[in-house]
């Protein structure tokens, strides 16, 4: 099977030849490439390229074509802080105030220079692989994004407000980002982009209850994949096992786990529903030998059976610092596994 066959096979509920394996490297490049990560993310040429060689490198099952989860804050006036072995961060709050958030707007993604970088960055990465290894593209969902521009607290603080208070405010909040992370979404389809992963941090059970999921994060997810023009992959970065029915009927095709999550249980609540991506650690991965690697992913892939499930870390990312030779280890685990 090719990648494209590999990855269609699994989100349809179809048996691979192996299940697919993404690790998700966003920062790996700059080193293949010697560049910094502010250099590296600020060119789509840079990134673009820094990926083909990770592909070449590793021969996984998909290049990425964002280069961070927080860029999507840039169409809104956010300034960014870029770090030497990092992900880069927000400079500041876009929204210091409730107040602000009748103010709330978003700027046309491809009119965002920095955006634009992300688009030409997909555009070459199409030009190259475009049907041989699925081009993931990604966005910040609608309900998580509003505390990307305001910070988590205070986005807490307005979900727990008065309704009186919270109603307008939550409503325009959320429709400025639904509009806008539907709009980001399709622009990287048409760039040449396979997927999108909705990244929904706040939406975790991590960070709120099913009951308030459904309340305040379940509407708008409903709201947003349909308008999506492509397969979508929802993403909660934290624990996310106690929402798999809920995601499984909003038109995703697969959802991401974390490393808490019970990847057997997940399964036999998911099988044939949704497929299930993850959920290896990937903060305590920095400490892990080629050897602890292949051991846990034997584990994952023991407990779904292979079966309706990609190989991956918990979002967002694997950070710098994982070894060359423990990546290895994931993606020939991967593909030489065979089920018991």
């Amino acid at each position: 099977m090719t990648s494209p066959e590999r990855l269609l096979a699994t989100v349809t509920h179809k048996i691979p030849d192996h299940p697919p394996v993404m690790p998700v490297m966003l920062m790996q490049g700059a080193q293949e490439l010697g560049l910094s990560l502010q250099e590296y993310f600020s060119k789509g040429e840079h990134y673009a390229t820094g990926q083909l060689r990770l592909l070449e490198k590793f021969g996984h099952d998909g290049v990425i074509g964002v280069p961070h989860v927080v860029e999507d804050t840039v169409a809104f006036g956010a300034t960014l802080m870029y770090f030497r072995n990092g992900p880069p961060s927000l400079g500041k709050m876009v929204v210091r105030s409730f107040n602000e958030i009748k103010k709330m707007r978003a700027a046309d993604p491809k009119a965002v220079p920095a955006l634009r970088e992300t688009l030409k960055a997909i555009e070459l990465l199409a030009q190259q692989v475009k049907g041989k290894v699925p081009i993931i593209g990604a966005a910040v969902a609608p309900f998580s994004l509003p505390s990307l521009l305001m910070g988590a607290e205070k986005w807490v603080d307005l979900l727990f407000s008065e309704p009186a208070v919270r109603d307008p405010l939550l409503a325009q909040s959320l429709a400025v980002a639904r509009d806008f992370c539907v709009a980001w979404a399709n622009a990287q389809l048409q760039a040449g982009a396979d997927v999108i992963v909705l990244a929904d941090g706040m939406a975790s059970a991590t960070m709120i209850t099913r009951d308030e999921f459904k309340q305040f994060a379940l509407p708008v997810i409903r709201e947003t994949i349909p308008q999506i023009k492509g397969p979508v992959v929802w993403e909660g970065v934290g624990s996310a096992s106690s929402l798999i029915d809920l995601i499984a009927e909003t038109g995703a095709v697969a959802m991401v786990l974390d490393c808490h999550d019970d990847l057997a249980q997940a399964h036999k609540i998911a099988a044939g529903k949704i497929t299930l991506m993850g959920n290896l650690n990937n903060i305590a991965m920095r400490r892990w030998s080629p050897e602890k690697m292949r051991v846990e992913t034997q584990a994952a892939l023991d407990a779904t059976g292979g079966v309706d499930f990609i190989v991956g870390a918990q979002g967002p990312e694997i950070p710098l610092g994982v070894s060359d030779d423990a990546i290895r280890a994931l993606i020939e685990t991967t593909k030489e596994w065979k089920p018991k």
